[in-house]
């Protein structure tokens, strides 16, 4: 499962494949309205358009077939 937070509202999808593949699926979200649903809605789609994932220390990057795409970075 993946969990998160996007520029307006929460997010949540099953992971239906083994790591390093990525795949979230059907992406459920929370439906409040704020100033940035464009960047809301540019970030998940990008997060559904994703294939690869790849972990290196505190930074989880997720790729397709034209590169890498998201960078997240774990918070101190």
């Amino acid at each position: 499962k993946i969990a998160g937070e996007a520029p307006c509202n929460a997010y949540s999808a099953a992971m239906t494949v083994p790591y390093p593949w990525f795949d979230a699926g059907h992406i459920a979200a929370t439906r409040r309205a704020c100033p940035d649903l464009a960047a809301e809605t540019a970030f998940l789609n990008a997060l559904g358009e994703v294939t690869i994932s790849d972990v290196l220390g505190d930074t989880l990057i997720l790729s397709d077939e034209s590169g890498e795409r998201l960078i997240f970075k774990a918070a101190d």
